[in-house]
C-alpha cells in the first residue's frame, strides 16, 4: 500500500478521479494491488492534485 497523510483522502476522494483510500492509524493507504498497470499514470495524477489543493 502507498501512504500518505490522512488529510489526503477527503481530497481524494472528491477528486477526478476519485480516489479511495482507507484511513488506518493516522495515514491514507492506497492499495497497489487493486490499480491495474494501465491506470498508474492517472492515480499518480490524482494524487499529485490532491497534494497540491493542500
Amino acid at each position: 500500500a502507498v501512504r500518505l497523510p490522512e488529510d489526503l483522502a477527503p481530497r481524494l476522494r472528491t477528486g477526478t478521479p476519485a480516489v479511495l483510500a482507507r484511513v488506518h492509524d493516522g495515514a491514507a493507504l492506497i492499495d497497489l494491488r487493486c490499480v491495474p498497470d494501465t491506470a498508474d499514470a492517472v492515480l499518480t495524477a490524482a494524487v499529485c492534485a490532491a497534494l497540491s489543493e493542500g
